[in-house]
């Protein structure tokens, strides 16, 4: 049986990463220049185009939007832009600025290979366009968009299996994208920082890993969370239509291993993939 973890948020509706800043940053793509695009950025507030994994493990809890000290590791994704028409064929962009992120991870120990956990300097970057990405996660496929209105404590939502800004108001509009679990051992930090991972041949966390890409590490959807949604129009800093997050590993080394060999989630049913449980294993 799977088992996940919420490593960054206490339950789904609880205390999650608040953004850490925005920027024209993107420490994986570029050390030396300004990224073509803001992105906006939860964890450290080390997000400097040359930021290193020495510089986010290190950050003191006070400079840091993780509520777990052992997890300093840096998440961003191109910033949220709501888009106002003034009426006279100009448009004024505003971005969104009270976000807030839980990265949820997740695993399988019954199957093989078995999950390893990130190794030092490990770095990624995961698109819904990725191949395979359009295969398994909870909906069908590894992306989805849902805007939740929560009545009596309830939350009934509408989801679509792609980014959407609905223009209808939403309690909240939740983003939520899986990354890849295969490895091929690679760090992500000579190559297109994409290749050295590939999703599953079903798409599903304990589904069988392509022959090119022999190890298995943990998947980590980012749920991105708008509250008090407006509607109307909204786009991202990119122009894309198509979402990816960044991702840069900053677990205290031997942490998260210990957490995959030996955490014991509250039991939950199969499927779900966001528990409603406290995370006791750190």
């Amino acid at each position: 049986q799977w088992r996940e973890i919420l490593s960054t948020a206490r339950t789904r509706h609880g205390l999650g990463f608040a953004e850490s800043g925005h920027a024209r940053s993107d420490p994986i793509i570029d050390q030396n220049c300004a990224s073509g695009h803001v992105h906006t950025f939860y964890g450290p507030q080390e997000f400097h185009p040359n930021t290193s994994y020495e510089d986010i493990i290190s950050t003191p809890p006070k400079f840091s939007t993780s509520p777990f000290v052992e997890n300093q590791s840096l998440y961003w994704h191109p910033s949220i832009y709501e888009v106002t028409d003034n009426g006279d064929g100009t448009e004024t962009f505003t971005r969104v600025n009270n976000l807030e992120s839980s990265p949820y991870y997740r695993w399988d120990n019954s199957v093989s290979p078995k999950t390893e956990a990130f190794p030092p300097r490990f770095r990624l970057i995961a698109a819904s366009s990725d191949s395979g990405a359009n295969n398994g996660g909870e909906t069908g496929e590894n992306m989805f968009t849902e805007c939740c209105q929560v009545v009596n404590g309830e939350e009934d939502c509408i989801s679509w299996n792609r980014l959407e800004f609905p223009t209808q108001t939403c309690d909240f509009l939740g983003i939520a994208l899986a990354m890849p679990t295969c490895w091929n051992g690679e760090l992500g930090d000579t190559n297109d920082h994409k290749n050295h991972m590939a999703y599953t041949l079903n798409g599903e966390v304990a589904g069988e890993c392509p022959s090119s890409h022999p190890r298995r590490l943990p998947q980590v959807q980012l749920f991105v969370r708008i509250p008090n949604y407006k509607g109307g129009k909204y786009q991202l800093s990119d122009g894309n239509t198509e979402f990816h997050f960044d991702f840069f590993n900053g677990w205290q080394e031997g942490k998260l291993q210990q957490i995959i060999d030996n955490c014991s989630p509250q039991e939950q049913e199969i499927g779900d993939y966001n528990p409603v449980s406290t995370n006791t294993c750190i």
